[in-house]
């Protein structure tokens, strides 16, 4: 997964045989927009299919009009969630191209790309070519029995910030119970169980969040 901007959409789209336009970085941008659109600062594209009038959407599909393969591509834009725009057939002055607008970056996975272009992706859980509508969390690859996915919450990937008056210090879980350990030993001299310590550790209002 990665952020990425209305030129990475295009680029992708394109990939899929998917003609992008009005863009700088795509041919320039033509008379006909609003000059307080997203179309003259860069930040959003048209997206037209010069692919034969009859063709699949992706290779091996059924054969279908450019413009029910328009009208579906902009159906998908407007699922996904992540424009800020999604205009195309049925919408006034979009019946032969899907406008798509994106300010700034945003996550979208490779998955939601595809499905996006062809209407189909294979899932990287399965491996199995699936047309439902992808998320973000669909793009990690399968997680064997035993294996942490990536990112888990244990005790290795997190670290504590600990907030002492108005200043804040990061610590590995540790360099935390290294400290904590030698400050318990010094105002008290009755032995600790680790295990308690940890449990104690745990609980400790002093540790304010992760990150």
């Amino acid at each position: 997964m990665a952020e990425r901007s209305i030129v990475d959409g295009a680029n992708a789209l394109a990939r899929f045989g998917l003609t992008p336009g009005e863009h700088p970085a795509f041919g320039g941008v033509g008379k006909g927009h609003s000059p307080t659109g997203y179309h003259p600062t860069g930040e959003a594209v048209d997206i037209t299919d010069w692919r034969p009038d009859i063709a699949p959407a992706f290779s091996g599909g059924k054969p279908i009009p450019w413009k029910q393969r328009t009208g579906e591509l902009a159906w998908r834009a407007k699922q996904l969630g992540v424009f800020a725009e999604a205009l195309g057939p049925g919408d006034k002055g979009h019946d032969t191209h899907v406008h798509l607008a994106l300010p700034g970056k945003k996550f979208i996975t490779d998955q939601q790309l595809e499905w996006l272009a062809t209407g189909r992706y294979k899932d990287p859980l399965t491996g199995k070519l699936t047309d439902v509508k992808p998320t973000l969390n669909q793009q990690s690859p399968q997680v064997q029995p035993g294996q942490q996915p990536p990112g888990f919450d244990s005790p290795q990937s997190i670290n504590i910030v600990i907030q002492t008056g108005k200043k804040e210090e990061e610590q590995t879980p540790e360099e935390y119970l290294k400290k904590y350990i030698a400050k318990m030993s010094q105002s008290s001299s009755s032995a600790v169980p680790i295990n308690s310590l940890v449990k104690m550790i745990q609980n400790q209002p002093t540790t304010n969040y992760f990150a």
